[in-house]
């Protein structure tokens, strides 16, 4: 009752859940995340990095136009896109305001930060435990509320790298353990609030077990290893992104 009041609320000051154009209603999306989020190590990441394919898949799956943003990082953690901390989080408010001067419509928050989390050394904070990584992700969506209170997060859970990985950030066993008890995390965050919705959850096996075929093979301290999603790896990515962004929507009454 609590979410069709807000709903609601929100469907009546806006005019209507989304806007409408020619050809449809229009969706908002906004992409939080690292270096897998911007595309790493793609030869034209503005146009292969999984944003751009969730976009377009969104788009196609419920035929409208789609307004979107990647606010990737390679590098950035939670600790990163805290709001008192500055540069990310002003990227996100930026795309915002973007967003904001082409269309009414709600936004969509897509995050997916953990992978340099759970990194024994090197990123911002970590290794970032289980209650720093809830209280982090909290206080981003917190201040994302208070510029947006229509706004809908869909946590993606971090995807699968190796346990080898060592790129100057030390991950190895110890981070991909970590890796793995922050989709707990998510499930706990997205059913406790209203607003949030629990995001892709197959990609993890996914990747594991294909990463030959989708990810780059990276010269590390420990040997070769598996982090990024290559332009294929990044297309199947944003595809499991769409579908966790649209199932979202369509529990938010926002379709």
């Amino acid at each position: 009752m609590k979410r069709v009041i807000l709903l609601l609320l929100v469907s009546l000051a806006a005019g209507g859940a989304w806007a409408q154009t020619g050809k449809g209603r229009t969706y908002n999306l906004i992409f939080i995340g690292n270096s897998i989020t911007e595309g790493a190590l793609h030869a034209d990441k503005g146009k292969t990095a999984p944003p751009v394919a969730a976009a377009g898949y969104v788009g196609r799956m419920m035929s409208g136009d789609v307004n979107f943003r990647n606010c990737g990082r390679s590098g950035a953690t939670t600790v990163d896109f805290l709001p008192e901390r500055g540069a990310d989080f002003r990227r996100v408010e930026q795309a915002i305001r973007e967003l904001r001067d082409i269309s009414y419509g709600p936004i969509v928050f897509s995050i997916m930060l953990g992978t340099n989390d759970s990194a024994s050394s090197g990123p911002a904070g970590a290794p970032v435990s289980n209650e720093d990584y809830e209280r982090n992700l909290t206080a981003i969506m917190a201040r994302i509320r208070e510029l947006c209170p229509e706004a809908v997060f869909v946590l993606q859970r971090p995807i699968w790298y190796s346990d080898n990985t060592y790129n100057g950030a030390v991950y190895l066993v110890e981070g991909q353990k970590r890796l793995v008890g922050y989709a707990n995390v998510l499930i706990g965050m997205a059913e406790k609030y209203d607003d949030v919705y629990m995001g892709d959850l197959k990609g993890y096996d996914y990747f594991r077990d294909r990463h030959e075929k989708y990810y780059f093979a990276e010269n590390g301290y420990a040997g070769v290893f598996y982090l990024h999603p290559n332009e294929k790896g990044a297309r199947k990515l944003g595809k499991f992104w769409a579908r966790a962004i649209v199932d979202a929507m369509h529990a938010a009454g926002r379709d």
